[in-house]
């Protein structure tokens, strides 16, 4: 810092309502955070500028998260995993620059299975033709409510996935890192990831055991 001149941020906590913290996993007060940074010339204080940081805090576990986690509780986890599932899938079936037939035959009976009610083949590809216009599909359906979802929900998700990738018998590399990163943004604990792929010599991929 420049002894005549400097600038400091604090941070200070202002009551935002409730909200579902993923890191103690209950409805606790929200903190919305805001950063308060103090321009000094010669030690005197002479602008204060108070500005949202894009984040709140836990009271309980302290931790803190970007404020979109607000949006998302269990109960809004549930409802937002058959689409997570579902794009998960369409997107597997996508990497595979082959025949998808048999591809859609693997989805519409996951989807069956989950649901009661197939997908045809005309909504899978029309589903898959809007999730290719979207830059981070995976990411905007997982990321987001990735806390919420128990281990099993997880390998569920991950286990569909490889359905789909093994759907013609092998999986190739597309698919393999695919799977990958579906597993990192679900933040899979290794041993279900090897569980799932027979992938005994991988690690590192969340924490957890």
């Amino acid at each position: 810092m420049n002894v005549l001149w400097g600038r400091r941020d604090s941070y200070r906590y202002r009551a935002r309502g409730e909200f579902y913290c993923p890191g103690c996993r209950q409805t606790v007060g929200c903190l919305a955070v805001e950063t308060v940074r103090v321009t000094r010339i010669l030690f005197l204080p002479v602008y204060r500028q108070v500005g949202d940081s894009g984040k709140v805090k836990c009271p309980i576990c302290g931790g803190v998260f970007e404020r979109q986690v607000t949006a998302f509780s269990p109960a809004v986890s549930r409802e937002g995993l058959k689409p997570a599932l579902v794009t998960v899938m369409l997107l597997m079936m996508d990497v595979d620059e082959g025949e998808n037939r048999v591809e859609m035959a693997v989805i519409s009976r996951v989807v069956a299975e989950m649901t009661g009610s197939a997908m045809g083949p005309e909504v899978i590809e029309r589903e898959a033709e809007r999730l290719r216009s979207d830059v981070d599909a995976l990411g905007n359906q997982l990321a987001a409510i990735a806390p919420y979802l128990t281990n099993a929900e997880k390998r569920m998700i991950l286990e569909s996935a490889w359905r789909v990738a093994h759907a013609d018998g092998h999986a190739p590399e597309k698919e393999m890192a695919l799977m990958r990163q579906v597993a990192l943004l679900l933040e899979v604990p290794d041993s279900i990831y090897r569980r799932v792929t027979g992938d005994t010599e991988r690690d590192g991929l969340s924490p957890g055991v």
